[in-house]
């Protein structure tokens, strides 16, 4: 799964709440990516909302409206804002950048479906404006792709996966499901646009997509298939020592936690952690389950060792046997000093690892520190950009609005006497007017929220104008509709506040979502180290196995050959009596001769014991000097594991006891 940082990271960093800057820089970037030209001072103008044009305007309304509009800003209240914010034209509305952003995405979804290891197809359109709602989906999913990987997948209801899918990315704008249902629409082309080119940041570059993966020549490096078998089947002290990169993976996994409880001053946990590190070592080298399982195998050794010195006082190959193990034992004091200098390689390369990892984790901490700060100042924030512009137009409708009416009734004065003819009209004008508001308080009446609505004493919103209303009857309506007014922009703060406690709980939600995620993980390689474990075991035991039925057949090989020679040594003894027999019969001379020689037969047996007798003396001698050598190495073993204890790495001191257990 490939994870890429989005190109907006620099609006949500500390400097955006100290530099107004960060604005124009977010739009020159967008502009040099989208190649548009930003219309100079459009950022003073400000838009219509679409609610006035379907409002009826009084006559002398229609002339400058904008400049009644405009509002000045004040740099002295003015606050940092994005450039979501302070952009006059929203993006989806700019067809000149829709048009040009369109085309831009169009070419990089074509080079990313001529590559043959991506599944997008889009080779049937020659534009967005043409696509279906399967490639619109289809283009969605290549994004999420290089988002979330495998993890988040668009369905059939494609609506609501976007729109979960774009929450988790915090994405800026309002979600519509009509422009998600029909994306090449009037309406909705802009909206679309501007959401693959959010997904644009998270997306990488064409070269990086065809870029291949440089492998690099390993042979220079150790490899363990390459020792000698020899030295392999003598000793194995030096694979015994050396830690390769699944035991690194190890300790460094368990470092970081026995570091923590060392810190914290929790000794049975952290000896608990060093016991569970050291048996799980065991098990990935040795095969041995526990330290106890360990000190068996010893004492198995040592037991073994008694029988193979017992059966070397009384073997006559005991000199050649003398000779091998004194091999041995030089091969044991060269690995030894070879494992010792491997053990403090890794001891300062661990020492390294910590300090990072401590570094990290202050970097985590300010890390931490800052989102919080940011949290606290959205959170102290009393209104919201597009609050306070609601707002102002609000303010500035209701002062259009009285004047308007206060210039109807001073031409109205002005012209009664020059137009009684127009007053029948006019009253009927009028009339209809009542009837259209009354209508229309009627409907707002119906609805189910406004009949909830009520003033602070309970009295009900009497909103209906008699059919000749006076200007008090006007008066007390406008009234009535300001307290309605105050009443609805209350009840929206309330529904704020609840969908911002929702959306809380739903951002907790998502965080324990993760942790489980991530539990499931660590869970599925714990699964993968003990299937590991036991396919090794298989393989040991087998091996194993093997080595005991080939031999057992050596064994009886050797014994098959054995019987055949005696029964030849048999015959030949049979002879050569018979040949005795007959010899001793027809001569007592050459049994005279015979007795000579089995004089001085006996006497050259003699002196071959005696010689014999004299090599095991010295065969002896050799055997006592050897054990004094054991014992000196025992005595050098003892001073190197003081060494070792007295070396401040608390982590290690069961694993070096088990490997200088193991190793002598």
């Amino acid at each position: 799964m490939s994870h890429h940082m989005p190109r907006r990271t620099s609006e949500f960093r500390e400097s955006a709440l100290e530099d107004n800057s960060v604005a124009d820089r977010r739009q020159q970037r967008s502009t040099m990516r989208s190649g548009v030209t930003p219309t100079p001072k459009s950022h003073q103008k400000l838009n219509l909302r679409p609610s006035q044009s379907r409002i009826s305007q009084p006559l002398y309304l229609d002339r400058d409206r904008a400049s009644q509009m405009a509002v000045t800003p004040k740099p002295s209240l003015r606050r940092p804002m994005f450039s979501s914010v302070e952009r006059a034209v929203a993006l989806h509305s700019d067809k000149k950048w829709v048009a040009e952003r369109s085309q831009q995405i169009f070419a990089y979804l074509r080079d990313v479906s001529s590559n043959p290891t991506h599944s997008l197809d889009i080779n049937r359109i020659n534009s967005l404006r043409q696509m279906t709602i399967k490639e619109f989906v289809g283009i969605i999913n290549h994004f999420f792709h290089q988002i979330f990987g495998n993890r988040v997948t668009v369905g059939h209801n494609h609506v609501e996966d976007i729109t979960a899918a774009m929450q988790k990315l915090n994405y800026p704008h309002q979600m519509g499901k009509s422009w998600l249902m029909s994306p090449t629409t009037q309406h909705s082309f802009g909206h679309v646009i501007v959401l693959l080119d959010f997904l644009m940041d998270f997306a990488p570059s064409s070269e990086e997509l065809d870029t291949e993966f440089s492998f690099t020549d390993t042979s220079y490096q150790h490899s363990v298939a390459s020792e000698s078998i020899s030295v392999m089947s003598t000793t194995q002290v030096q694979q015994a020592l050396q830690l390769d990169e699944e035991l690194n993976g190890l300790l460094f996994a368990a470092c970081r936690p026995c570091i923590v409880l060392w810190d914290q001053e929790k000794t049975e946990e952290e000896d608990k952690m060093k016991t569970k590190t050291s048996e799980l070592i065991l098990s990935k080298k040795y095969d041995l389950e526990n330290l106890q399982a360990l000190e068996q195998e010893i004492n198995n050794l040592q037991v073994k060792n008694l029988k193979l010195k017992e059966q070397l006082s009384s073997d006559n190959g005991n000199l050649n046997q003398l000779k091998q193990l004194t091999q041995e034992q030089d091969l044991l004091a060269k690995d030894l000093a070879a494992s010792q200098k491997e053990l403090a390689h890794q001891m300062d390369h661990n020492a390294k690892l910590t300090a990072k990892a401590n570094e990290y984790q202050t970097e985590f901490e300010r890390q931490v520190e800052y989102e919080r700060r940011l949290q606290q100042n959205v959170k102290n924030q009393k209104y919201n950009i597009k609050q306070l512009k609601e707002l102002q137009t609000q303010a500035s409708d209701l002062v259009n609005h009285s004047k308007a009416y206060e210039r109807q009734v001073e031409n109205v004065s002005d012209a009664e006497l020059n137009q009684q003819v127009m007053l029948a009209r006019a009253k009927q004008k009028q009339l209809d007017s009542v009837v259209a508001y009354n209508r229309n308080v009627h409907k707002l009446t119906i609805d189910s929220v406004i009949c909830q609505l009520k003033r602070d004493g309970g009295q009900q919103l009497n909103l209906a104008l008699p059919l000749q209303p006076t200007l008090s009857d006007i008066d007390e309506r406008v009234q009535c509709l300001e307290v309605l007014g105050k009443l609805l922009q209350h009840q929206r703060r309330l529904t704020d506040e609840r969908r911002q406690q929702l959306e809380q709980q739903k951002e907790t939600l998502a965080g324990e979502e993760i942790k489980i995620y991530k539990r499931v993980e660590s869970l599925n390689s714990e699964l993968a180290a003990l299937r590991q474990h036991r396919s090794k075991l298989e393989v040991s035991h087998k091996t194993k196995l093997d080595a005991l039925l080939q031999h057992q057949q050596q064994l009886l090989e050797k014994d098959l050959a054995l019987r055949v020679q005696l029964e030849e040594q048999q015959k030949v003894c049979e002879t050569l009596s018979q040949k005795l027999a007959d010899l001793e019969a027809r001569n007592e001379e050459i049994m005279t001769s015979a007795e000579r020689y089995q004089e001085e037969d006996l006497q050259a047996r003699n002196a071959r014991c005696d010689e014999v007798e004299k090599k095991l003396k010295e065969a002896k001698n050799e055997l006592e000097a050897f054990n004094v050598t054991l014992a000196t190495n025992k005595a050098k073993q003892e001073l190197a594991k003081e060494e070792l204890d007295s070396l401040p790495m608390p982590s290690f001191e069961p694993v070096v006891e088990a490997i200088n257990k193991l190793c002598f």
